[in-house]
């Protein structure tokens, strides 16, 4: 049975936000350079509207293979718009709990 991207996630979001404020923790991306609505489109260098690993990987000197391969979902070596669009809903979930201040560190 294959659990959706948004699903795996919600799961990861702990992990995930710990470290995804690079002031913070300086081995991930600052959270902060990305648009307001989140959008990870900006790492298609093509625009061809899907992210490859290399483009996911040059876009930031922190990403991380690792972390393309859980994000791809259906595991077809891109992160289409349906991905984009549930990792940028993490995203978002992640800033506002920061803004709340109902983070751990």
């Amino acid at each position: 049975m294959k659990i959706p991207v948004f699903t795996f996630m919600v799961f990861l979001v702990p992990s995930l936000y710990q470290n995804s404020h690079a002031d913070e923790h300086p081995a991930m991306p600052d959270c902060s350079k990305l648009p307001v609505n989140y959008s990870i489109s900006y790492l298609d260098e093509n625009s061809d509207g899907v992210i490859s690993l290399q483009e996911y990987l040059q876009g930031d000197p922190t990403h991380q293979k690792k972390t393309f391969e859980h994000m791809d979902a259906n595991h077809d070596g891109v992160l289409d718009v349906a991905e984009q669009k549930e990792i940028e809903q993490v995203y978002k979930l992640l800033h506002e709990q920061h803004a709340a201040g109902s983070h751990k560190t």
